[in-house]
């Protein structure tokens, strides 16, 4: 048997039924997904690798589940989350410093204020794929409006509104069987060890931003919310 798709049709319209199947096939790997844009683009649309990759980083707080109460053995690592998209009416080339600064002022009022933006993610995993302006998230929530609000937070940084005929949802039937809250355990060398939660209900906060150019190494750090990365372009 092949294993290729063949889509036919308005290519608006099949990008975001691409992005379906690539999270459904991640699904199907029993991979976590985590809330991602463009991590398979350069692979599909070489072109895209040539566009300023902005990237959003988000960390669980030590607080909001501490390890003393959390099992022994593997998973305990606080959960992450990460947002990027491209910005398509730039490249290496053309893009200033003067442009960085102004979307990292951005983020930083949008994400960055009263203590840091709080993802709460889901087991619910919710696609938002417009490819001409850069975007192909996917985001884990617990429902369709916090996704909706955090699509619509992303896109304000580029002053972009949502086209909402591009907003899916992937669904397993059986999401609790799939995803338990209950941690999962394994004999690995002869010991019982207890496993990552797969999709788990975690908050995470936003801790900072960056921007990858291509053939520029390393990234430009945007806006870091603790201080920790020297040179952000803002403070």
């Amino acid at each position: 048997m092949s294993d290729r798709i063949l889509l036919k049709g308005n290519s608006k319209l099949l990008k975001p039924i691409i992005t379906q199947l690539m999270a459904t096939h991640q699904l199907l790997e029993n991979l976590d997904i985590e809330a991602t844009g463009g991590g398979r683009d350069s692979e599909m649309l070489p072109g895209r690798r040539y566009h300023p990759h902005i990237k959003l980083y988000f960390k669980q707080d030590s607080d909001f589940n501490p390890r003393v109460e959390q099992p022994k053995g593997r998973g305990q690592n606080r959960k992450r989350g990460t947002l990027t998209f491209r910005i398509m009416n730039e490249t290496t080339e053309t893009i200033s410093k003067g442009e960085l600064t102004n979307i990292a002022n951005r983020i930083k009022s949008i994400f960055g204020d009263n203590g840091g933006y709080v993802w709460v993610k889901g087991k619910e995993l919710y696609c938002y794929a417009d490819w001409d302006k850069g975007y192909q998230l996917q985001i884990l929530a617990k429902t369709k409006n916090q996704a909706a609000d955090l699509v619509t937070k992303v896109l304000s940084l580029q002053n972009h509104s949502p086209v909402w005929k591009y907003f899916t949802r992937t669904e397993n039937s059986v999401e609790l069987e799939a995803y338990p809250e209950t941690p999962q355990t394994q004999m690995i060398l002869g010991e019982q060890v207890t496993l990552a939660k797969v999709r788990p209900l975690v908050d995470v906060r936003f801790i900072y931003a960056e921007a990858t150019i291509h053939k520029l190494v390393p990234p430009v750090i945007l806006y870091d919310r603790r201080g920790k990365k020297p040179k952000a372009l803002v403070s």
